[in-house]
């Protein structure tokens, strides 16, 4: 499956052995660009399928942020919308456990 995976780790390194990770499949960035979500979710949909990133603490926060919104925009029950929000659901959990642990959030594109 093509998206970029998330997974708790403070660098490259830990990332390529983390075991947990949540998948931000390109089916779902495409539905969140096209359908103008792309301005107040830009740090998630900005992301390149081909690249890796390592949020802040401070990115992490407005993560979940953007995974509160998702969960309340995403309200239709069609099937792209129920995989946005248990993406969301999912991606924020990672993203307070990692805070938890006092870790980072790595984004490794596929």
């Amino acid at each position: 499956m093509v998206g970029i995976d998330f997974c708790i780790a403070n660098n490259e390194k830990e990332a390529a052995v983390s075991i947990k990770t949540v998948k931000f499949e390109e089916a779902v960035q495409d539905y969140l660009l096209e359908n103008k979500f792309e301005d107040s979710f830009e740090l998630l949909t900005g992301l390149d399928q081909y690249d890796d990133k390592l949020f802040s603490v401070q990115e992490i926060n407005q993560l979940i942020k953007i995974c509160e919104a998702l969960q309340t925009t995403c309200r239709q029950p069609t099937e792209i919308d129920l995989k946005a929000r248990t993406f969301s659901e999912a991606l924020e959990r990672l993203c307070l456990e990692a805070l938890k642990l006092n870790k980072l959030v790595f984004a490794a594109g596929d």
